[in-house]
């Protein structure tokens, strides 16, 4: 499906494919959940991937054995986060129903985030991999994971500590990696909600340097921001979190 950039909420997009016309047409009036994030200083917020399925406009596909099935239609949206004027929130709200004759239902939203500069952690850095949340408003499965959530009622505020990781790649490409790490992966179920408040904690100055085996077998070493040092085997990457958020 191709992505389609909106500069707003209710646009008429076409695509091809179906009997019936594919073109979203939520209401304006119509129910919203708004999404807004107090967004870090030292961190970019990535726009929300947002996934309409309709279960009147299905797609074909074809199973293992070569026979046609179908399952519920998807239509992607790329929606921009706007500046909440006098805040350091950003925020925007997404249609519940969206309309159209094939009579779309928000299924999910996902966005990304990263950390601005990948210099302030160091001049040799080449990728800078984003952190992200999941937000699941159907039975389907969300778009990343094992298909797990957590169920959450009504209007929600999520908060969640973060942290820099840079690995050091001695074996295959010899580069150095910036991630925004967190203790476990965020995927919630909205149950009834209309609004939903994200606030990440980013301790940028508790970096977590870890240096990859110089061979297949070694093991790494993984440098904290206090200075301790600690050795995995063959290769692990497993973050001490709790020694984390003891660290001042």
């Amino acid at each position: 499906m191709k992505r389609v950039n909106v500069l707003c909420l209710l646009p008429l997009l076409a695509l091809g494919g179906c009997v019936l016309s594919e073109d979203l047409s939520p209401q304006a009036d119509g129910k919203a959940v708004k999404i807004a994030v107090v967004k870090p200083v030292d961190v970019d917020i990535l726009p929300m991937d947002v996934i309409y399925r309709s279960e009147k406009c299905r797609d074909k596909i074809f199973t293992s054995t070569g026979a046609i099935t179908s399952r519920a239609g998807y239509h992607l949206l790329t929606v921009p986060f706007k500046s909440e004027t006098g805040s350091g929130t950003v925020s925007n709200s997404v249609a519940l129903d969206g309309g159209g004759q094939c009579e779309w239902k928000l299924s999910n939203i996902r966005f990304q985030f990263k950390f601005s500069d990948m210099t302030k952690f160091g001049t040799d850095i080449k990728k800078n991999i984003p952190n992200d949340i999941v937000f699941v408003f159907d039975r389907n499965d969300p778009p990343r994971g094992n298909g797990h959530y957590e169920d959450v009622y009504g209007d929600i505020k999520i908060k969640n500590d973060y942290y820099p990781l840079v690995i050091y790649d001695r074996i295959i490409d010899h580069t150095k990696t910036l991630s925004i790490e967190s203790e476990k992966m965020l995927t919630y179920r909205v149950h009834d909600g209309r609004s939903v408040f994200f606030e990440p904690h980013v301790y940028s100055d508790k970096l977590v340097k870890i240096l990859g085996p110089e061979k297949i077998g070694d093991n790494t070493l993984s440098i904290y921001p206090d200075g301790t040092q600690t050795i995995k085997k063959k290769g692990s990457y497993p973050l001490d979190f709790k020694k984390l958020k003891e660290i001042k």
